[in-house]
C-alpha cells in the first residue's frame, strides 16, 4: 500500500470516529433537554354540569310521601219512627274504634316543566301543595267497643256497621289533619327532594312550594 493511500485510510477513519462523537454529543445533548423541559400537564377535563328531569322528580313520588296512623271513634245508631219505640226508647247503637293508615305528600303528577329550573349546578324546583293521597282501615286492629240492640218492634239495622266504616273513611283523614299530617308532608317532603338534588351534584338548590294554595 503506498503511502498516499494510507493516508486516505487514516484520514477516512478519523472522519469516521468525528461523526460518531458529534452524533454521540447530539444525542445526549438531546436527551439532557428532554430531562430538564417541564412535563405537559394533561388537559383539564371540562365538569358535566348535573341533569335532573321532571320524570326523574316524579319518580321520587313514593319514597316523598309519609304515613300516619290515625284512629278514630265512629257512633251510629238506628233509631225506629214508630211512636211506640220513641216512648220506650228503643234504638240499635254502634260504638266503632277504627285505626288506619294515612298518606300525604305531593301529586307529582301535576308538575309542569315550567315547575323545574336548572342552569349548569343551580336548581329550582316548586313542588305542588301536599294533600292526602290515600287512606286505609286496618281490620285487624279495628273492633266494636259497644254495641246494644233493644228495638222491640223493629229489625235491627244491617248495614249499620257498613255505615259505620263508611263514615271512618273520613274521619281518618280529619284526624290525621288535625294532627298536622300536610305540614309535615310539607317539610319531609321539601327536605328529601332538596338532598336528592344535592345528591345528583347541584351545589345550589331552591325547593319550594306553591305558597298560593297550601297554607299552613
Amino acid at each position: 500500500m503506498t503511502n498516499t493511500n494510507r493516508q486516505y485510510y487514516i484520514w477516512g477513519a478519523v472522519a469516521v470516529a468525528m461523526l460518531i462523537c458529534i452524533g454521540g454529543i447530539a444525542f445526549g445533548l438531546g436527551q439532557t433537554a428532554n430531562l430538564l423541559a417541564p412535563t405537559p400537564e394533561p388537559p383539564t377535563p371540562t365538569p358535566v354540569p348535573p341533569v335532573v328531569t321532571i320524570q326523574g322528580i316524579k319518580a321520587q313520588a313514593e319514597l316523598s310521601t309519609i304515613e300516619y296512623t290515625a284512629v278514630t271513634e265512629i257512633y251510629r245508631e238506628n233509631l225506629p219512627e214508630g211512636w211506640l219505640d220513641d216512648l220506650l226508647g228503643s234504638k240499635e247503637q254502634l260504638l266503632m274504634l277504627v285505626y288506619g293508615d294515612v298518606r300525604a305528600g305531593f301529586d307529582l303528577d301535576k308538575l309542569q316543566a315550567e315547575n323545574l329550573w336548572s342552569d349548569g349546578r343551580r336548581v329550582r324546583l316548586v313542588l305542588p301543595a301536599p294533600e292526602i293521597l290515600s287512606s286505609s282501615i286496618n281490620f285487624n286492629r279495628t273492633h266494636i267497643v259497644y254495641y246494644e240492640n233493644n228495638l222491640k218492634f223493629e229489625d235491627n239495622d244491617p248495614n249499620l256497621q257498613g255505615e259505620a266504616l263508611e263514615q271512618a273513611q273520613s274521619a281518618l283523614e280529619k284526624a290525621a289533619l288535625e294532627a298536622g299530617i300536610l305540614q309535615q308532608a310539607n317539610q319531609q317532603g321539601q327536605l328529601y327532594f332538596e338532598n336528592f338534588l344535592y345528591s345528583l351534584g347541584f351545589t345550589d338548590v331552591e325547593v319550594v312550594v306553591d305558597a298560593q294554595i297550601f297554607k299552613e
